[in-house]
């Protein structure tokens, strides 16, 4: 088996399971001798920030010199992306000037992946449940963890929480409630409070949790009362030590396209970030008061951790010269924090945006919240195709934002190229034309595109 067939028995594996509970992966890792049960591990969960807050902890718990094996989804480039392991401060000095460095490598994926796949195919003629990809690439990450005899392993969930492959865990170190949003509501529901139920399903009982303000989310007043009473109810229930962290826990120093510096309100330590998102110093402190909390890390490795984070299609600078950002923002509160970050980084310049969507999201909501009532001036816009079956075409992408922008046809030029090398090539050349800059957004699934095409047409 070569790493295109063991990725294709993934591939053909069910997205979801049918059973509303987790006997398929139970009953997976029970096979193959339970590779997580003496794994210490953060786990990650919510809607938008979870990568930031793995990203952070792995950072802050190698520069405190331990071995951590790390977990992710989805990749950008390439399938190892999602399992890697970093081994104190030298891994993630080669991990910043190369963002291959600790990825399972493909004799390893073929290798576990044979493993996984006959005993998958056990699972489902023992109780005729099919296992899930998911379950299966969590089995390849927890084998390979173990293997690699890592210290402590940061997990994040994939789309939910409570019927996630990852919520094996039965008591981590510290679960990370990220940001709440609106996503994935055919799966988790269309309320707050039902999306919230199914993410809080990870807390464990005694397990401290460290979770972002949902009044700092960009939620509505009552979304926002409606995750944090979800949380506390949930933590209450299961006796597990609740902290908030939000806006009103730092105060910005400094903010710019370099990055940012912020101070600890409650300890007046200071940190910085390369990491331009506003809501970055709360992911930071989250992840540095649940290492502190543990005993972990001493100040001096959180503050290098958090200092050296480096986490892709993030607001992440492809160029300077041109300006060009990439933003995996992919739903409503992911546009309304890239619409506050631009405020900030466009410096009075124009922008050109690049944007890609899904068919099965809230497209027009999504433009509207990112393109509408801004501070920055809209130069143009380039409606492009991510490359998924699940993609909205970039025509009808292009016809909704001309209808959301018909106020300002004179100043804004919108056209369709479903190619994404040319949509950047386009893209580029209307920025030169207005001096504006360059933001790709609207899904991960651009990422890899995007960057490709900025490094042909730039270099």
């Amino acid at each position: 088996m070569n790493i295109d067939e063991a990725l294709n028995i993934i591939d053909k594996a069910e997205v979801f399971g049918a059973n509303l509970n987790c006997d398929r992966a139970l009953h997976l890792y029970r096979h193959l001798g339970d590779p997580w049960r003496h794994m210490e591990s953060f786990h990650v969960a919510c809607t938008n920030g979870k990568g930031s807050i793995s990203s952070y902890l792995t950072h802050i718990l190698c520069q405190a010199g331990h071995k951590v094996g790390w977990y992710t989804s989805p990749y950008l480039i390439r399938f190892n992306e999602r399992i890697r392991v970093l081994d104190g401060p030298a891994d993630l000095a080669r991990y910043d000037v190369d963002l291959t460095t600790g990825e399972i490598p493909d004799t390893d994926v073929v290798r576990l992946m044979g493993v996984v796949g006959k005993t998958a195919e056990k699972v489902h003629e023992e109780i005729g449940q099919h296992v899930t990809q998911f379950d299966m690439i969590t089995a390849v990450a927890f084998l390979w963890f173990k293997e690699q005899g890592c210290d402590y392993a940061v997990l994040e969930t994939g789309l939910g929480g409570r019927l996630d492959s990852t919520n094996i865990l039965e008591k981590p170190i510290a679960t990370m409630m990220a940001s709440p949003g609106y996503d994935h509501m055919d799966r988790l529901g269309n309320t707050m409070a039902e999306i919230m139920s199914e993410k809080a399903g990870v807390i464990k009982r005694g397990t401290p949790v460290y979770a972002y303000n949902p009044s700092d989310a960009l939620l509505s007043q009552d979304d926002a009362a409606d995750a944090r009473r979800v949380l506390e109810e949930r933590c209450r229930a299961v006796d597990a030590p609740l902290t908030f962290v939000g806006y009103s826990d730092i105060e910005v120093l400094d903010y710019g396209r370099e990055g940012q510096k912020f101070r600890s309100r409650h300890t007046g330590r200071e940190y910085s970030t390369k990491l331009l998102g506003p809501y970055q110093p709360i992911y930071a402190m989250q992840s540095a008061l649940a290492v502190a909390h543990a005993g972990l890390a001493d100040s001096e490795a959180i503050r290098r951790g958090i200092e050296t984070t480096v986490w892709p299609a993030r607001l992440e600078v492809l160029s300077r010269s041109p300006f060009v950002l990439l933003d995996g923002a992919h739903n409503l509160q992911g546009m309304l924090g890239l619409k506050e970050a631009l405020s900030r980084l466009s410096d009075g310049d124009p922008i050109v945006f690049l944007i890609g969507l899904f068919a099965d999201k809230d497209y027009e909501k999504m433009l509207r919240a990112l393109l509408t009532d801004s501070m920055f001036k809209i130069a143009g816009i380039v409606a492009t195709e991510p490359p998924s079956e699940r993609k909205l075409d970039a025509e009808t992408l292009a016809k909704t934002a001309e209808r959301i922008m018909v106020h300002n046809r004179g100043e804004t030029v919108v056209i369709a190229e479903a190619d994404i090398d040319a949509a950047m090539e386009k893209a580029l050349r209307m920025a030169e034309e207005k001096k504006a800059l360059i933001c790709a957004c609207g899904s991960l699934y651009l990422a890899s595109g995007v960057k490709s095409a900025v490094h042909d047409l730039l270099g």
